[in-house]
């Protein structure tokens, strides 16, 4: 008996994108790639984080589909997959700032 795989839900691919969305280091550097596509030493002297830090984070990244990168020679340049993962960064600090200022209102 042949069994096939069970297929990821939308609900699945967007957990693990925002799984990959949940960390620090990795919002600094899609911040950093909104300006525009760098490479990771660029990225690195940008953050102040180490390259192979940058480089880990990156794959990351990029495992999921929010950033991509080129081959230019010997270097990969890095650039946001898509303009709109910006904008859904900025979304959810829009909704923690008005969460924080909620929060700060009931405790006065």
């Amino acid at each position: 008996m042949v069994t096939t795989p069970p297929t990821l839900s939308i609900f699945d691919i967007q957990a693990e994108f925002c799984k990959a969305m949940g960390n620090a280091t990795r919002l600094q550097i899609i911040h950093v790639l909104r300006e525009r596509p760098m490479k990771v030493g660029e990225i690195a002297e940008v953050t102040g984080f180490g390259q192979s830090l940058v480089s880990r984070q990156l794959s990351t990244l990029r495992n999921v589909g929010v950033v991509e990168c080129q081959r230019n020679g010997n270097e990969m340049i890095y650039q946001l997959a898509d303009e709109n993962i910006g904008e859904v960064c900025d979304l959810v600090r829009k909704v923690l700032t008005a969460h924080t200022q909620k929060q700060s209102k009931a405790f006065r």
